[in-house]
């Protein structure tokens, strides 16, 4: 049986974070795949709704949680820390959409060179290069997040103050998505925020709850004895597991029909509200919970955990990376969209081909490093 310590005993690393990171970005550039070089048949297919309604419950939440999570066992955790993390994230979501512009520039620009314009693909063209310019991805959240982090470290905010937060933003995020200006400007800001004219993919604002509950779940471990986590992820696994099981089923039963079920998965996916939240607290934990038990087996397969591992440790770049290459495929279709098949085949693709970018870059830097000393 489990008990918490008075002191933290459990402070290295916690190896079932990196299983459920690395699992997360597979299912990240999948999920990407539709949503990036989809076509509308492809889009509106039961393959992308039920794939996004079933990966719904964690997804982001499961990234901002995993965040809150890390930033308990990172030796970085001071508030001047994460001030610099949340700083750079910021920089990161600006560069990377310059990059995502870029690519559809270059891309679309050497297609026509070759195979000649269409009007249609100058139309797409055009909404593409707006929507990477004004792309608002998990850096702005992490880094928004991160600078939350801060003050509450600064502020000394006790456990109970996390928690009580994470309740409050989950329960205002509804609320607060009616704050809406008549100024494009102070609309886009307001957007980014609370995501209340849905321009923006997604909104800093409500995401804070997962956060603080990663936070929480993290400061926990950390007093539960590495060989006692078995039984605490056994019991909290099908607490949870029941009760996030529960909770989708009812929102299938309130809302039927594959088409009906997704427009509300997607709604609470962008601002979720206090019942989303803790149903995908619930899912996540049943998925930290697996995680530990499946360990033994995916470390068994060397190849494969090793993997996971990598991808987790470098997920802010795989992320930033792989959106790029969809939109350097996309150019070069002319933004056409390919089908259910086409897009699942370009996922495995371009997991490999960013997994090479990635693994490139960090070659490259390691080089300059070392000429440097």
């Amino acid at each position: 049986m489990f008990i918490l310590r008075e002191k933290e005993v459990n402070v290295g690393r916690q190896r079932e974070l990196d299983l459920v990171k690395g699992f997360l970005m597979i299912m990240i550039i999948f999920i990407h795949s539709f949503q990036t070089i989809g076509n509308m048949e492809a889009v509106t297919s039961n393959a992308h709704m039920v794939l996004f309604t079933l990966f719904m419950p964690t997804g982001a939440c499961l990234y901002l949680f995993a965040m809150g999570f890390g930033s308990v066992f990172t030796r970085h955790s001071k508030p001047e820390d994460m001030v610099k993390n949340g700083v750079k994230l910021l920089l990161y979501q600006g560069l990377s959409n310059l990059c995502y512009a870029a690519a559809i520039v270059i891309s679309f620009g050497i297609r026509n060179l070759i195979a000649g314009e269409s009007a249609v693909g100058r139309e797409a063209y055009a909404e593409n290069l707006y929507a990477a310019l004004t792309f608002v991805n998990i850096f702005f959240i992490s880094g928004m997040c991160y600078l939350v982090l801060a003050i509450y470290r600064k502020l000394g905010v006790s456990l109970r103050g996390y928690i009580i937060s994470a309740i409050i933003v989950a329960i205002i995020s509804p609320f607060a998505k009616l704050l809406v200006s008549d100024n494009s400007a102070i609309n886009w800001i307001l957007d980014m925020t609370f995501g209340g004219k849905g321009e923006t993919s997604f909104c800093f604002f409500p995401y804070l709850s997962y956060v603080f509950l990663g936070y929480v779940f993290g400061k926990i471990l950390r007093r539960i004895p590495e060989n006692e986590k078995g039984d605490f992820y056994r019991k909290s696994g099908i607490i949870c597991g029941v009760i996030a099981v529960i909770w989708f089923a009812c929102c299938m039963i309130l809302h039927p029909g594959i088409e009906e079920f997704f427009n509300y998965m997607l709604e609470q996916y962008r601002i979720p509200g206090l019942a989303k939240v803790a149903g995908s607290f619930c899912a996540i934990m049943f998925v930290f919970a697996i995680a530990f038990w499946i360990m033994p087996i995916i470390e068994k397969w060397k190849f494969g955990y090793h993997k996971l591992c990598y991808y987790s440790k470098q997920i802010s770049k795989i992320y930033a990376v792989h959106i790029g290459v969809y939109y350097v495929i996309g150019g070069f279709a002319a933004f056409g969209g390919f089908s259910v098949k086409g897009c699942l085949i370009w996922s495995v693709i371009v997991l490999v081909v960013t997994d090479l970018l990635v693994q490139g870059y960090i070659s490259i830097v390691n080089k300059i490093k070392s000429g440097k000393n």
